[in-house]
């Protein structure tokens, strides 16, 4: 395998296995802020097998994976990947796991120094702190683009996922999962919260998610199901749709997230990444679409959902 730095601009330097590339007139302030917040604190669970293999399934699941066989089959010919958003790694975990890629993690908050810890000794991921816009790959030198589930806080996430797919070459393979638009009563709510929560400071943050986390507890508890009318058009994609009281409200009104599979605390964080960012931008797949298509991306497999719209694509 090729070193690192054979896949990335002119003039980046690795120390050990970490690049920052943080531009100063070129960086997201805010959302590294948000993130930083985010990620500070985060309930880490990558090594507890329950959630690991919860949140596994569903990934394999959006973009129409039968199993982790199918997925390391699908990667057997990467090299390289970019995961954009790593967060805490979790993603990088299954990448490491189902190829033998080298996997550059892009992350703009402090997480990078959690992750940099946490894989100090694999030389097969290299860390980067940056803005996704202003990314160190050279062109043609990404696989696999993994942006899951991390552009929809960004300033401008359709220009962000452009640059990106100018680091693609001409056998490269792109997922992409970003947050669904939900009904009308529940945008203008998630504004209304978010307005208030996402301006303050990260105690009064978590007080504020915590509260909300307790409603979606209590409403859960309550085990009550419910039929949404047909032909609703209010409740958009939810009308003729049963569930429980609690999910109900969840997409319908308010995310007040909670499993009881769960620690509470990792519930709450949950909501807590929903409101803490000061922009959350929803899709169509329309919309979507039109990325894909307009860099010469076709696209191989589309899951949209209550919650958000999942593409799996290839050059």
């Amino acid at each position: 395998m090729k070193s690192p730095t054979f896949y990335l601009k002119n003039n980046v330097k690795i120390k050990d296995n970490f690049i920052n590339y943080v531009h100063s007139k070129k960086h997201d302030v805010k959302s590294d802020i948000a993130a930083s917040e985010r990620w500070k604190n985060s309930v880490r669970l990558e090594k507890d097998k329950a959630f690991a293999e919860h949140q596994f399934e569903d990934f394999l699941l959006r973009y129409g994976f039968k199993t982790g066989r199918e997925f390391g089959n699908y990667l057997s010919d990467v090299n390289t990947i970019a995961e954009i958003g790593a967060g805490e790694g979790r993603a990088v975990d299954w990448y490491l796991k189902y190829s033998n890629a080298h996997v550059f993690a892009l992350e703009i908050s402090d997480s990078v120094y959690y992750l940099q810890e946490k894989y100090k000794d694999n030389p097969r991921v290299t860390v980067i702190k940056a803005d996704a816009l202003h990314h160190p790959f050279k062109k043609g030198s990404i696989d696999f683009l993994s942006c899951e589930q991390s552009l929809s806080n960004t300033v401008d996430p359709q220009k962000i996922f452009f640059s990106l797919a100018e680091s693609l070459n001409e056998k490269s393979k792109v997922i992409l999962s970003v947050v669904a638009r939900k009904s009308n009563v529940r945008e203008k709510m998630d504004l209304i919260i978010r307005d208030s929560i996402a301006r303050l400071k990260e105690k009064d943050k978590l007080n504020a998610v915590r509260k909300i986390t307790e409603i979606g507890k209590l409403l859960s508890e309550m085990n009550i199901n419910v039929k949404v009318p047909e032909y609703c058009s209010e409740l958009g994609t939810l009308s003729g749709k049963e569930m429980s009281l609690q999910r109900f409200i969840y997409y319908a009104v308010f995310k007040c997230f909670y499993n009881k599979d769960f620690l509470f605390d990792k519930s709450m964080e949950f909501n807590y990444d929903w409101y803490c960012y000061e922009k959350c931008n929803k899709f169509t797949l329309d919309e979507l679409c039109i990325w894909y298509v307009k860099n010469g991306i076709k696209i191989e497999y589309v899951d949209v959902n209550d919650s958000n719209i999942n593409l799996r694509g290839g050059k």
